[in-house]
């Protein structure tokens, strides 16, 4: 079945008929407060001509514009809805909006208030420029893709939100859930496992390290009946209606559990999902508690919890959020002892207690007109196809090798499965990656098919027709099918581009390709499920793309940027979800330990195998690494010092981008606000920069937006490049890329018709499922 998806035209690729919009939470018109022309005007009249009287006219306007911006920024500041944006992100910040405001515009402009305004500038670019999906601030809505609708069709209710709701942090409710563990009348309800990464085998447990260790009779009798479901209480009482020699009575059994939980062999307590079930799961835990004089008190004690959450959820002001986070900081200390940040001091997310999830107050529909423009993706999507199908093949290979020196090894040709994996992870995140030259590659044939070489380094655009473009990518990326089973699935993110909503309504658009994330099905991530109608028919609309087995990992604590939030949600009844480590949140019902696998010679090459007989492809064991090196390769701004605007018979592939180091740009140590505006200017002049412009240097991981005739933002850009020199030196790179979308082409409105920033994820599946080995 295949009616989860819609053609695109004149393709036999297609797309999901769900979309998900991003969007920012404060209207792209709130830019304009933070620009100032005028002074932009009068400091390159001063810098071309250098007349008589230019210095005194650019000093005046400079000193206009400042002014200027203090009273914008002070109003921004003053905004509640602003207020509580920042509280959301960072409590903290707070304090500076407050002493922004105590001081007023017309302060003295010392080193405190002009930090406090870069504060204020920074968190309003991003509120008003960027598509995050956080909180209010970054609403998401679902969009239904119909080939039968018109071609777009807006319908904004009443309000800036249709549905909010805030989750714990999982790290917040594991603390708790500790917490509750450590109390002795609640620990014997809660459940008993192996480690995610070892298997029971008679009497011993597998381990990928220290192969069979040997088990007493206690012992194995004890493993057996552990599953990681099962309450300590429950093992016992199993364990002892056939009771080995040894075993006599619960303390007994108590005993052996505590001793195996020590060797680190068994886990037991409160292990919650990673991902948004989470305090159900905490809660449903508690309930199972038989003891009521400990069930009792814990409940209460997570009531109080929830209800602070709520009190959160529905404040309506500043001051009101500001207090009801501060009680839950009380009573989350209060109930586990600890405090109320994670990782201090460090910008990754999920370090407060909650966070809040809305759903923008719209009705979306895209028609076959504006899907038809989806069209000329077509050449990306085949070398995106080449790109899997090359990495899944070098992987392949150096997997072959490592098994062949084990079966050589052992003198067996059914190996270990974990004697593969171990070895095989340094491929994956070592520094001798196959994925490396994989890419370089894919790069360097895309430069070549695009022959940016001959183009004059004058010209800003460059459209392609699709006919042609295609052929050379055909045969510049020849491949017969994706690598692995879900790397026929890709997800653009794609800008509208439209001078008003009637517009985007008469299919008068123009797809500027954002980022396209190569075999990733990005709508799998928990958050995006707020708000979907159809959870289900998500889910089942992956099984039918993706009707093998999944493999996923099971995360250890250490990885980066594991969050609930960021947790997959599209999981099938088949998957599985590999256990290679000490990891939290295991999901036992469809847990599979290394050791409990081997791999085999098979039809189309080696499989993974486990007992009982199920196997896999032995690359799919690894695509949860494999697609870390897949689903950012496509960076054609990296091809030059200068990449013009490219569109492929009118969608834009490459907005266009400048390339240099920090040092070239002059801007590293500039010193005095007059100084580093008008080295701004003369940066952006020498370049030809627009007004405009998105900035990232390699010492960060994001790009910031910038408005070049503002002085606050010259201010800011300057100390960027300061900072970036003394971390990596002159020869870091940057990048500058234009603002497209401009403002003037945002096309979302809500009710009242203000304009707001987007972006549409789609994913697009490949004809062509995965290759006989996968």
């Amino acid at each position: 079945m295949t009616d989860h998806l819609a053609p695109i035209p004149g393709t036999r690729w297609q797309v999901w008929r769900w979309g998900l919009l991003r969007s920012a939470g404060f209207g792209v018109d709130g830019l304009d407060r933070l620009s100032m022309p005028a002074c932009a005007k009068a400091a390159d009249v001063l810098l071309t001509s250098g007349a008589p009287g230019t210095d005194e006219d650019f000093t005046a306007a400079f000193a206009a514009a400042v002014a200027d911006t203090g009273l914008a920024l002070n109003e921004v500041a003053a905004d509640p809805r602003f207020q509580q944006a920042v509280i959301w992100q960072n409590p903290g910040v707070l304090v500076a909006i407050e002493g922004l405001l105590r001081a007023g515009p017309g302060a003295a402009r010392n080193s405190r208030h002009r930090s406090r305004e870069e504060i204020v500038a920074k968190y309003w670019q991003r509120y008003c420029a960027k598509n995050d999906t956080v909180g209010f601030f970054g609403p998401l809505c679902w969009v239904e893709l119909d080939p039968q609708a018109p071609p777009l069709t807006s319908r904004p209710g009443p309000g800036s939100e249709r549905h909010r709701r805030v989750f714990f942090e999982r790290w917040a409710l594991a603390a708790v859930a500790a917490a509750f563990s450590a109390d002795p009348r609640i620990r014997p309800w809660l459940p008993v496992g192996l480690a995610p990464q070892l298997t029971l085998d008679d009497r011993a447990v597998r381990h990928p390290y220290l192969g069979a260790i040997p088990l007493s009779a206690p012992e194995a009798a004890v493993i057996g009946h552990c599953d990681g479901i099962r309450s300590a209480r429950e093992v016992t009482r199993l364990v002892l209606a056939d009771a080995p020699p040894g075993i006599r009575q619960p303390a007994d059994v108590a005993a052996v559990i505590d001793h195996l939980v020590q060797r680190e062999l068994l886990t037991w307590g409160a292990d919650l999902p990673m991902d948004l079930t989470a305090e159900a799961a905490l809660r449903r835990l508690l309930e199972g508690v038989g003891d009521p004089g400990a069930r009792e008190p814990a409940l209460a004690a997570l009531d109080r919890l929830c209800a602070r959450r709520d009190d959160i959820a529905a404040a309506g002001d500043p001051a009101a959020l500001a207090a009801a986070m501060t009680a839950l900081d009380a009573e989350f200390t209060e109930i586990s002892g600890l405090p109320p940040r994670h990782n201090a001091g460090q910008t990754q997310a999920g370090r407060t207690l909650c966070h809040l999830e809305t759903v923008r107050d719209l009705d979306l529909t895209i028609g076959d007109a504006v899907l038809a423009k989806l069209a000329p993706l077509e050449p990306l999507l085949l070398s995106a196809r080449w790109l899997t199908s090359e990495l899944a093949g070098r992987y392949t290979d150096r997997l072959e090798e490592l098994y062949q020196d084990v079966a050589a090894d052992l003198g067996v040709a059914e190996v270990p499965f974990e004697r593969v994996w171990y070895p095989a992870v340094d491929a994956f995140v070592g520094r001798d990656r196959p994925a490396e030259p994989v890419i370089e590659e894919f790069r360097r044939r895309w430069t070549e098919v695009l022959d940016l070489d001959s183009v004059p380094d004058t010209t800003s655009q460059v459209d392609l027709p699709r006919a042609e473009l295609t052929d050379r990518i055909t045969a510049a990326f020849p491949a017969t099918a994706p690598g692995w089973a879900a790397a026929r699935i890709h997800s653009p993110d794609l800008h509208i581009s439209a001078s008003s909503k009637e517009a985007a309504e008469r299919g008068d658009v123009t797809i500027v390709l954002g980022e396209l994330h190569i075999g990733l099905a990005a709508f799998d991530t928990h958050f995006f499920s707020v708000g979907h109608p159809d959870p289900d028919g998500m889910i089942a609309a992956m099984g039918r793309d993706v009707p093998s087995s999944r493999v996923a990992l099971a995360a250890p604590d250490s990885w980066p940027r594991l969050t609930a939030r960021e947790a997959e949600w599209l999981t099938g009844p088949d998957d599985v979800q590999l256990g290679f480590a000490p990891a939290p949140g295991v999901d036992r019902r469809r847990l599979l330990p290394v050791t409990a696998l081997t791999v085999v010679p098979g039809q189309g090459g080696l499989r993974a195998r486990d007992r009982d007989g199920r196997s896999w492809p032995l690359i799919e064991m690894f695509t949860g690494l494999l697609w870390l090196h897949a689903f950012d390769a496509w960076k054609l701004a990296s091809l030059g010092p200068h990449t013009p605007r490219i569109s492929v018979d009118g969608l834009v592939i490459a907005r266009e981008t400048w390339r240099s180091t920090v040092g070239q740009t002059g801007l590293a140590g500039a010193t005095g606000e007059r100084e580093r505006y008008l080295a701004v200017r003369r940066w952006r002049r020498e370049l030809g920069l627009p007004e405009r412009v998105f900035v990232r240097v390699d010492t960060e991981v994001k790009p910031c937006y910038f408005d070049l005739t503002s002085p606050l933002y010259a201010r800011v850009l300057c100390a960027m490049m300061t900072a970036a020199q003394k971390t990596g030196g002159p020869e870091t790179g940057l990048a500058v890329t234009e603002l497209l979308p401009d403002s003037d082409h945002a096309w979302l409105t809500d009710a009242d018709g203000r304009r707001y920033t987007s972006e549409l994820r789609v994913q697009m599946r490949d004809p062509i499922s995965a290759r006989a080995g996968s």
